[in-house]
């Protein structure tokens, strides 16, 4: 089991990190398989709507599902060759719809989005067309659609751009290898950016402080850059998290169920920033992303260049596969991942990590009563009471759980990790939460 220490008064926790099994590995380029899966939901907001039929030949860049509404995102193929099959397969969050692609193995380029090397001459309409075009969503894991998040409501002023590599999840390496080895690529990424927000006053780079190298990296990278600071951040989980972060960068406070925008502030994943790069300076859509794949029981952990669709069962077997039979593989760390049952499930926009677990570190124990101890308030880092909430979802009591606030809860694993008699809050939350979605959508 993950050994803890805790940080009561400001809500967090402190797991091991078991992050050097990557830290220092470069990163590699997976093997790209003869099958790809690209779900049509690997974004939060409305499923994309394919728009290629099978028998359909696509090129490495071709739009293949269009962003099913205003908070939705655009798929790439990141292969050239022939859709074989659009149909449900299994994804972290269950069966999904998905296209499925035979790669030709000749990586025949589509047409980029937009026109490489005009970033600097775009205007803020064109920046915003182009991340939208291109798919981004948030790469940190939550996965909301970045072009809606650039663009505030009408009112709210944005002065802090935040750039979050604070990576505070077990396990996980990519931002960390991303920030050392693509530091350019996110200044630049940042250049592009801060056009959109004409009174922006700061933009400031967390980064955790067990992350020397990648601290390094970024100073030499922003060295002389106006506005610009790259802040060390205490080793904490959830040290990532967006409200937090903001709180912890500039003292100010998101209201519960309020967006960033309210207190001037925009957060980006480091990845995403560079993507946005990518994207209005290359013309390149979302087709990639970086991944870590690591645990006891991975032969040869790694730091993966990924195209989106690759399935994981790829990724591991370009570790090694496995030294012991796992216990548990996550589609992310070990906090915040969702356990994964088919090794078929692929690789999406926000697959930060692949984590696998032998038995005994998967070994959650037998749920038991509530034990009164407290302990999932004391570490919950948005002052929550996750108990209460998943009580009332037991009972089926969703407005209690949407009085007690399951909407505010960031998902980040804290309570369920503390809890001594194994009730499993976060995943009783999370259900209450898209419950009350569902609800709430008639």
């Amino acid at each position: 089991m993950m050994r803890f220490s805790f940080m009561r008064k400001q809500g967090g926790s402190h797991p091991e990190e078991e992050k050097e099994r990557t830290r220092q590995l470069k990163i590699e380029e997976a093997t790209v398989p003869k099958v790809l899966i690209f779900p049509v939901s690997m974004h939060i907001g409305a499923p994309a709507k394919p728009i290629v039929e099978v028998g359909d030949q696509v090129k490495v860049g071709q739009m293949i599902a269009e962003a099913g509404g205003f908070i939705s995102a655009n798929i790439y193929s990141s292969v050239s060759g022939e859709v074989i099959a659009i149909e449900k397969r299994p994804s972290a969050s269950g069966d999904v719809d998905s296209i499925i692609i035979k790669n030709d193995y000749e990586y025949i380029q589509g047409e980029p989005i937009v026109e490489p090397g005009k970033s600097k001459e775009m205007s803020t309409d064109d920046i915003i067309e182009t991340v939208r075009k291109a798919g981004i969503v948030g790469m940190g894991g939550a996965t909301f659609p970045t072009a809606v998040k650039l663009s505030p409501p009408p009112g709210m002023t944005i002065d802090t751009l935040i750039i979050n590599g604070a990576e505070c999840e077990p396990y996980s390496t990519s931002d960390n290898r991303v920030m050392i080895e693509h530091a350019d690529e996110i200044v630049e990424g940042i250049q592009v950016i801060r056009k959109l927000f004409p009174k922006l006053k700061k933009v400031y780079i967390g980064i955790e402080d067990n992350k020397p190298d990648a601290l390094k990296s970024m100073r030499k990278a922003t060295e002389g850059m106006r506005n610009v600071v790259v802040q060390p951040l205490k080793t904490m989980y959830p040290q990532g998290s967006e409200k937090g972060l903001i709180q912890s960068m500039t003292g100010r406070e998101v209201p519960p169920g309020g967006l960033p925008a309210e207190v001037r502030c925009v957060v980006m994943n480091t990845s995403t920033i560079r993507a946005c790069y990518q994207a209005c300076e290359l013309g390149e859509p979302l087709i990639e992303r970086i991944v870590s794949v690591s645990g006891t029981p991975i032969t040869e952990p790694k730091n993966l260049r990924v195209r989106i669709g690759t399935p994981m069962d790829s990724l591991i077997e370009d570790c090694g596969g496995f030294s012991e039979v796992p216990g548990k593989v996550l589609s992310g760390g070990p906090m915040m991942g969702k356990p994964v049952s088919d090794l078929g499930v692929s690789i999406i926009k926000g697959t930060t990590a692949i984590t696998v677990l032998t038995p005994e570190e998967a070994n959650e124990g037998e749920e038991k009563d509530c034990i009164m101890c407290s302990e999932c308030l004391n570490v919950c880092p948005v002052s929550l009471q996750p108990i209460l909430i998943s009580d009332a979802f037991d009972r089926g009591n969703l407005e209690k759980a949407k009085e007690l606030g399951a909407m505010d809860c960031i998902e980040c694993g804290n309570c369920s990790f503390i809890c001594p008699s194994k009730i499993p809050l976060l995943d009783n939350i999370r259900a209450a939460k898209a419950a009350i979605k569902e609800q709430e959508a008639g």
